[in-house]
């Protein structure tokens, strides 16, 4: 599954979150042209004292594609937004706090202060956010959120698990702690299109025909008085609606062949987040029910989703070079294989190997140079992969060379005492043979050893 389908309050369209592709945009996306036509047309009431709705709508839909939770509200809960922006903006400017503002405005000259002057009362009332601010704070949610449980080497799939379990265990530990009512914590639920709240409006077409066959009943119903509907309640108001329906039976097949077209095109399940946070929540929630995970380029800095068997560090998206990360990393290796610096090194190690391979047999075994060449191949692969160094090759080339030294000597000096001495003196029958010394031998890492140590370099 890619995407779930939710409703948000006071809103009967459907809308959809595509997994981490929405949360990717929301905590990249940039509000500076926002902020800054917010600030222009906070200049231009403060000159003209006159509010037009309009211009308020306008700005407002700039950010519509933000996030589709913030689109499903921007009529409702996010319709003050933009003279928001203006009071934080002026809050900034003038380094001043909401109260001072209020008290500037509590006898207001136009409708610009008197707008100020009402929107203020409302925060201090409790009857409203600054949703601005809130939309703010939701994204740096967001940022933390992913970056405590992504950020970093790649893991397996129950660390992530754990991680998302961990930081949400953090914040019930501290809403607890810091008495915040746990009933009243936003959170999101999950229904069958057919039992939402707001169902008989959102399917109208499938419930007009409903309300036809049940009108009779439902007409000589008594009025329902509920001055208080408490959680024991719940299931009695249910079932007291379903009283009226039990006898219903299933419609002829036109009616419902009608509905059944009507019902595949909707979401086996709809989700109602309760805030922009429990929003935010259920799209990881849902990512990592369906090992969806990410991970940040080391180009770009940006999250990108994991693809099946890529090993990377880098994502797909083009950058200013017209490539994209992923290309312009393997070009950039490509350079490096390319650098005149490694050219060099490679005659060195082409002059090197001719020189031992012709030493092969004096002090120095086949098998021997077999290890000391796939050493150096090792190395050279390693140097073009990024897990060593050139200063690496280097030290190995001067220690080869000294080796070779040794060795040429040693054939010398092997050379010149047969030269000196072609017929051995017979040695006294009396006197024991003492063994001669074994030959130094060079001993270089085993296949085995070389893997381990890439192993250990890569790790």
């Amino acid at each position: 599954m890619n995407s779930i389908v939710f409703v948000a309050k006071n809103n009967n369209n459907f809308y959809k979150l595509e997994l981490a592709k929405t949360i990717i945009s929301f905590v990249e996306y940039d509000f500076t042209y926002f902020w800054e036509q917010c600030m222009e047309l906070g200049r231009d009431l403060r000159n003209t004292g006159r509010v037009i709705p309009s211009q308020f709508y306008v700005i407002r839909n700039l950010i519509l594609k933000c996030h589709p939770y913030y689109e499903a509200g921007a009529n409702t809960e996010f319709d003050e937004i933009v003279l928001d922006c203006i009071i934080e903006y002026i809050c900034r400017s003038e380094n001043m706090g909401l109260e001072e503002l209020w008290a500037r405005c509590i006898s207001p000259k136009n409708g610009y202060e008197k707008a100020i002057f009402h929107r203020i009362s409302e925060y201090k009332t409790n009857r409203a956010i600054n949703e601005w601010a809130n939309l703010m704070r939701v994204q740096e949610y967001a940022r933390r959120k992913l970056a405590f449980i992504f950020d970093g080497e790649p893991v397996k799939e129950h660390v992530y698990h754990a991680r998302k379990g961990y930081f949400d265990l953090a914040f019930s530990v501290a809403a607890k702690e810091l008495g915040f009512p746990s009933s009243e914590l936003p959170c999101a639920k999950r229904s069958s299109p057919s039992l939402l709240p707001d169902a008989p409006f959102m399917i109208s077409r499938v419930s007009k025909g409903i309300l036809k066959r049940i009108s009779e009943a439902i007409d000589s119903a008594d009025e329902p008085a509920y001055n208080r509907i408490t959680d024991c309640m719940k299931d009695q108001i249910a079932l007291n609606a379903f009283s009226y329906i039990k006898n219903l039976s299933r419609p002829e097949e036109p009616e419902l062949a009608a509905a059944a077209e009507v019902f595949s095109s909707l979401s086996q399940e709809v989700y109602m987040p309760e805030s922009f946070k429990a929003a935010i929540d259920l799209e990881i929630d849902k990512m990592l029910e369906n090992g969806i995970f990410l991970q940040k380029c080391e180009n770009c800095g940006k999250y990108f989703i994991v693809e099946s068997g890529y090993k990377g560090r880098f994502c797909n998206r083009v950058n200013a070079s017209g490539l994209t990360c992923r290309e312009q990393a393997d070009a950039q290796r490509a350079e490096e294989k390319k650098s005149p610096i490694l050219e060099e090194m490679d005659e060195r190690c082409k002059k090197i190997r001719e020189k031992l391979e012709a030493r092969v047999g004096d002090y120095f075994s086949e098998a021997e140079f077999g290890e000391w060449n796939q050493y150096l191949n090792n190395m050279i692969q390693n140097i073009q992969n990024g897990y060593s160094s050139a200063e690496d090759l280097e030290g190995f080339l001067d220690y080869s060379e000294k080796m070779y030294g040794e060795l040429k000597q040693k054939a010398k000096q092997s050379l010149a005492a047969v030269e000196s001495n072609p017929r051995p003196a017979e040695i006294p029958k009396t006197e024991p043979i003492s063994p001669s010394p074994e030959p130094k031998k060079y001993r270089f890492p085993t296949l085995a050893e070389l893997e381990e140590r890439e192993r250990n370099l890569k790790s």
